[in-house]
């Protein structure tokens, strides 16, 4: 049927019904899974939107590309598509669509193992989805946040999410089975710290939905075979191992190989706990061929683990498969999160260029105004010529001030950048290549046969545990070095911070600065900043030309809606009953251009003290 309102839509070159059809066809030949139409509609129906410049439709055909790219595991197209949609909807001022476009793309980078990257996007997500209410697309990207810090370990954090994520479900009326989902997570977290008896309190609040058995016979297999391990962890036997062996039927009669194999890993643990070695060695062994043959690395290296420690002859051979195994899952991903990196520099080069020829062309299109405007003025005023002159200097040094400002900014920016990128690679490396190496090490330490003497073996022990620790300490400090990373661009303290020290080793005296941590920057104009720093520049032209000051201080203030801004020098100070310099001429002016207030208070031999107030409204989130 699809394929025949394919043929029945006629692609004129510009016709909106004929490509809400096609974007129509294209979604559900998606969720049918027939890629030949498919793509076939996809791609006529984005040279139409594209003739039309229908951005909107766009942003929709890219996002169905983006759900084709992910259902075939295609991350990185499936990425650079949701990417696309999200700048399209945005350009659209579609941003709902484009919150969503970040989840998907956080959801890509968490597969990825980038879950620094996943924050992000969650975070910008949920800053746009919270105004608006959106409780399902909120649930969504808390929880996903409750998988991430679940995988840095960040087990507290990883609760609080899903807890966030669960307020946010009471708002629906339809939450089966988030609901269950959430308790599932938050029993696997529990799971994992060893507090098992309130892990099985989540598994079995989830059991006991109605129906839940009838209704999604996957779930309930994946709720059972949790709870199971639990119990077998928490040394409760009930119904074990009939548990796992009805969540395995049910796994294997669905086909579902990642369930099969986890629950062949938990019967593995039952049979080894139970001291019937070949039965553990037999589910273990089973797991290792089903992981390998869909080539699931995490399951491997799972299952690698577990014949390590059930079968001690050939545990030397199964490490040895382990460390290359893991080494090799390392590098890959690096690679990819190298790719999506490359991706997103790429895209991020493109939108710069558009705005620079964008902005390149407004300021054309400003100059031949302003030509013409000039051309009309000299012929219209001839006596006006001098102050017109004047005027256009005003104009050219201001727009000179900011552009110095900017690229100071633009400067200390690419050097932190850089930082940063340092910082991120020294990260990698030691969570990739050293805490992997130490690990194989501890692992392979672990498993010696030693005898002796009981101090001696428990000094192997302690051993052990000191190595264990020196892996979480690089651990840690492999996600400080990433995390705790300086931001850019950097602000006017800075640049103010690196005038100070220049104009103080030019001019041979000390300074102090202080600044007033309530004080808004980021939303104070930047030509009030750009007068501030000339201001502060004349001040200490001064020090070092005229006062033959040892001291000098700078305190930025914050009172009532006013920035104050006091200078001092303990030099040879002014004789104020003569004319003012230059210099104060141009404090002054600019003083007076911020609609502000001076005071100068000198005494010969005594310094100079000069205090500035600009009245600033400040708008406050």
């Amino acid at each position: 049927m699809l394929y025949r309102a394919f043929q029945l839509v006629k692609i004129p070159q510009k016709d909106s019904l004929s490509l809400s059809y096609l974007n129509d066809i294209s979604y559900h030949s998606y969720i049918t899974q027939d890629s030949v139409l498919f793509f076939k509609s996809s791609g006529k129906a984005m040279t139409l939107a594209k003739n039309l410049g229908d951005i909107q439709k766009q942003a929709d055909i890219h996002w169905n590309y983006g759900a084709y790219y992910l259902t075939d595991n295609n991350l990185d197209s499936s990425y650079y598509h949701y990417q696309k949609a999200k700048q399209l909807f945005e350009r659209a001022g579609n941003h709902f669509f484009a919150a969503r476009m970040r989840y998907n793309m956080a959801y890509i980078l968490g597969r990825l193992r980038d879950y620094t990257g996943a924050e992000v996007f969650l975070f910008q997500a949920i800053e746009t989805l919270e105004p608006m209410e959106k409780h399902k697309q909120l649930y969504q990207c808390y929880n996903l946040l409750g998988v991430v810090y679940e995988e840095l370990e960040e087990y507290q954090k990883s609760i609080n999410y899903h807890k966030e994520a669960l307020k946010h479900l009471k708002h629906l009326d339809f939450k089966f089975p988030f609901l269950q989902d959430s308790y599932n997570n938050i029993g696997l977290i529990y799971q994992k710290q060893g507090n098992h008896q309130t892990a099985i309190s989540y598994f079995n609040k989830a059991l006991d939905t109605k129906d839940l058995k009838k209704n999604d016979l996957f779930l309930y297999a994946r709720l059972l075979d949790n709870r199971a391990f639990s119990k077998l962890k928490n040394n409760e036997t009930t119904n074990l191992p009939q548990e796992f062996m009805e969540a395995l039927h049910i796994r294997d009669s669905m086909g579902t190989i990642p369930g099969v194999i986890m629950s062949r890993f938990h019967l593995s643990e039952f049979y080894a706990k139970a001291n019937d070695t070949a039965r553990a060695f037999y589910q273990a062994r089973t797991s290792y061929q089903l992981a390998h043959n869909i080539q699931n690395n995490r399951d491997i290296l799972l299952a690698l683990e577990l014949l390590a420690r059930l079968d001690p002859k050939n545990k030397d051979q199964y490490l040895q498969n382990y460390i290359a195994l893991n080494k090799r899952v390392a590098l890959k991903e690096r690679k990819t999160r190298n790719k999506f990196t490359r991706i997103q520099y790429e895209t991020d080069r493109y939108i710069e260029r558009n705005e620079q020829l964008s902005s390149e062309m407004n300021w054309i299109v400003a100059g031949g105004m302003v030509s013409v405007l000039l051309v009309i003025l000299l012929f219209g005023i001839h006596r006006q010529n001098s102050r017109n002159k004047l005027l256009k200097l005003e104009y050219e040094q201001q727009q000179a001030n900011e552009k110095i400002y900017r690229l100071t900014l633009q400067e200390q920016e690419k050097l932190q950048q850089g930082r940063n990128q340092e910082r991120i690679r020294i990260s990698e490396d030691l969570h990739d290549s050293i805490l992997s190496d130490l690990f194989a090490l501890r692992m392979g330490w672990a498993y010696l046969d030693l005898y002796g003497q009981t101090k001696e073996l428990q000094k192997h022990r302690s051993n052990l545990q000191e190595l264990q620790q020196i892996e979480k300490k690089i651990r840690e400090l492999s996600h400080d070095l990433k995390n705790k990373m300086i931001e850019y661009p950097m602000d006017f303290i800075f640049i103010v911070e690196g005038l100070l020290q220049k104009r103080s080793k030019l001019g041979k005296f000390n300074y102090t600065f202080v600044h007033d941590g309530n004080i808004p920057w980021e939303q104070i104009d930047n030509l009030i900043k750009v007068h501030l720093y000339h201001i502060i520049e004349e001040g200490l032209q001064n020090c070092i030309k005229h006062a033959q000051a040892s001291n000098f201080s700078l305190k930025f203030i914050w009172h009532e809606e006013q920035l104050i801004l006091k200078m001092a020098d303990d030099g040879i100070g002014l004789k104020t009953k003569r004319p003012a310099g230059i210099g104060l001429k141009n404090i002054k002016s600019r003083v007076k251009k911020m609609n502000g207030t001076f005071e100068l208070e000198s005494r010969h031999g005594q310094g100079t003290k000069i205090t500035i107030s600009i009245p600033l409204i400040i708008n406050r989130p």
